[in-house]
């Protein structure tokens, strides 16, 4: 399975800007009160709610706000974004039959950690601002790519080979102020364990496991050999279920940085 990852933080423009729309419905509000188990009558009484300031039901907050996931995670950056801070603040209800737009817009880029800031607007059928607020997000790493029309060959068809590599092409630039301890599941033939421990922008590789790794990535041999000869990109095996991540996620995306095979 292939998927088309979204935009990285190099290509990203200020200003850009993409949106998503939906109607919310009565449906909306029941299934986010089971989910949520937010069953507070302004959302599921009518009665109840024309005793307040609003006269009748309004939707859970949570519901607009939550259509900005499809606009970051799908459209802008895209596939492959991990959302680090959003904050909203509410400006006017929601009420049920409303049509909210989500928008996020890029409105500054953070070079130190190439992470972006977005600002995020909600508005309704009307035109009204019902609520506002910015997202810091981490885009997508740039995706290897291989030459077409060609048949692409592994620079590299050893798992130890790897790791041994990765002292070589070691970005001490890119692991300034970075201290954490990547650990390696690789299973399958030629796999085994390595821990990667980052601090002071110097590397450290031993075989074998460590006792507190902030992140531990657990791939077959295969999936790694792919993905550093460019031929697979990190986020594609991670949604597809060739690569497991525990921990600190966001720690992985850096990898693409630190070791550029």
């Amino acid at each position: 399975m292939e998927f088309e990852m979204g935009k990285t933080y190099e290509e990203l423009k200020i200003g850009e800007k993409a949106s998503f729309s939906k109607t919310i419905t009565e449906t909306d509000i029941v299934l986010f009160a089971a989910i949520s188990g937010d069953f507070n009558p302004i959302h599921m009484n009518e009665e109840f709610a024309k005793h307040t300031p609003f006269k009748k039901r309004i939707a859970h907050g949570a519901i607009p706000q939550s259509l900005i996931a499809p606009v970051l995670g799908m459209r802008l950056p895209g596939l492959g974004t991990v959302a680090v801070e959003i904050t909203c603040r509410f400006k006017a209800p929601t009420y049920i039959g409303d049509t909210i737009t989500a928008t996020a817009e890029v409105a500054e880029k953070i070079p130190e950690k190439k992470w972006v800031k977005m600002k995020l607007t909600w508005t309704n059928q009307e035109g009204k601002t019902i609520a506002q607020g910015q997202a810091i997000v981490m885009p997508p790493a740039r995706a290897n790519k291989t030459t077409k029309g060609k048949e692409s060959k592994m620079a590299l068809s050893d798992v130890k080979e790897v790791f041994e590599k990765m002292k070589e092409i070691f970005n001490s630039t890119a692991a300034q102020g970075l201290d954490a301890v990547f650990q390696f599941v690789i299973t399958g033939e030629g796999g085994g364990k390595w821990s990667v421990a980052v601090r002071d922008g110097k590397c450290h590789i031993q075989e074998g496991t460590h006792d507190s790794p902030n992140v531990t990535l657990t791939m077959s041999g295969q999936t790694w050999l792919a993905m550093v000869n460019g031929q697979l990109n990190g986020m594609q095996a991670f949604m597809s279920g060739q690569l497991k991540a525990e921990g600190d996620i966001m720690l992985a995306q850096r990898i693409p940085e630190l070791f550029p095979f």
